[in-house]
């Protein structure tokens, strides 16, 4: 008699908090994109270039892309649509400069696009300087908050109106591991891209009952031009760093991007460093599933472990490069 009513206790405690620790949302997957019009920043080269080339042939989707250098952008359109121009817009607008100038290119890909409403925005725009502290100036760090999060802003606040007119939408914000983890010679770029993800949870609690979804995405290094242009010039420390762990294709950090916007998660994560960056950090922010709160409070614990060991990688790169420049001086 005792072990039925402790089973049904058992059962009862399981029911609840099933529905307690319940998704907070539940998205409808984007199946059919076609023909839905997907505007991307920073989409003349690398991710943003790739996920532009995957949206138009692949998923036959009419897109916008926002980027500063008219000649990447001609370049673009030459290279991933010189057959099927009137499915790709591409406009010359610095989105961290002016809120009115956004605005415009926004109304400007509409009414190139049939006056159809901006579905999908995926903010991808952003600059990259690997440089310590000391090394970075004012100017520096303003210009990065100025692309890598106010450029996000800008975007997202002049597709809202186009979004509520459409009766849904996906909001993309970039990010990256290093948006995840502080690392040497990334002050200025880490801290732009951590103040995403507050920006994220922020606007999805806001945004949910408009049907419209935000989906943060983390890549790793990425195999692009600018990565590679970075790199040449990086601290050694932070290209020891990088070192400890691989550079994904561009073709692949765009697909599962992909994937997760029409999915609507929150969160998209790349390989087993990102998974485990993805529990440590995932905090307060809201899940869309039951498996991924399990994953999470499971391996919570491990991944943190694993993380300190990595972080003790990484200080031990930075104290043996400092020991050695003492005993060169």
């Amino acid at each position: 008699m005792w072990i039925i009513i402790c089973a049904a206790i058992v059962i009862f405690i399981f029911f609840v908090l099933l529905y307690l620790l319940r998704p907070v949302y539940r998205p409808e997957c984007l199946l059919n994109l076609r023909d839905v019009h997907v505007v991307i920043t920073g989409g003349s080269s690398g991710i943003g270039k790739e996920l532009a080339r995957q949206l138009l042939n692949e998923h036959q989707a009419r897109v916008t892309i926002l980027a500063r250098n008219q000649q990447r952008l001609d370049e673009c359109q030459q290279d991933i649509a010189p057959d099927n121009k009137e499915r790709l817009c591409c406009l010359s607008v610095d989105v961290g400069q002016s809120y009115a100038d956004v605005e415009k290119a926004i109304q400007q890909a509409c009414q190139y696009h049939g006056n159809r409403p901006v579905s999908i925005l995926i903010n991808n725009a952003g600059i990259f300087y690997a440089r310590t502290f000391e090394e970075t100036t004012a100017d520096d760090f303003e210009k990065m908050v100025r692309i890598n999060y106010l450029g996000v802003v800008f975007c997202t606040k002049a597709c809202l109106a186009s979004m509520r007119q459409h009766g849904s939408g996906r909001i993309v914000l970039v990010s990256s591991q290093a948006g995840q983890i502080g690392v040497y010679g990334y002050t200025s770029y880490c801290s732009t891209k951590f103040a995403l993800k507050g920006l994220a949870e922020s606007l999805q609690m806001e945004l949910v009952r408009d049907n419209i979804y935000v989906t943060v995405a983390y890549p790793p290094d990425t195999d692009t031009p600018g990565f590679a242009e970075e790199k040449k010039t990086m601290p050694i420390e932070t290209q020891l760093i990088n070192d400890t762990s691989g550079v994904v294709s561009a073709p692949d950090v765009a697909k599962k991007i992909i994937i997760s916007t029409q999915k609507g998660s929150f969160s998209c994560w790349f390989g087993i460093n990102g998974f485990l960056l993805e529990c440590l950090t995932s905090g307060a922010q809201p899940i869309t599933s039951i498996l991924e709160l399990i994953s999470q409070c499971l391996t919570i614990g491990l991944a943190r472990i694993i993380i300190v060991g990595l972080l003790n990688t990484f200080y031990s790169i930075v104290a043996r490069k400092s020991l050695k420049n003492n005993k060169t001086k």
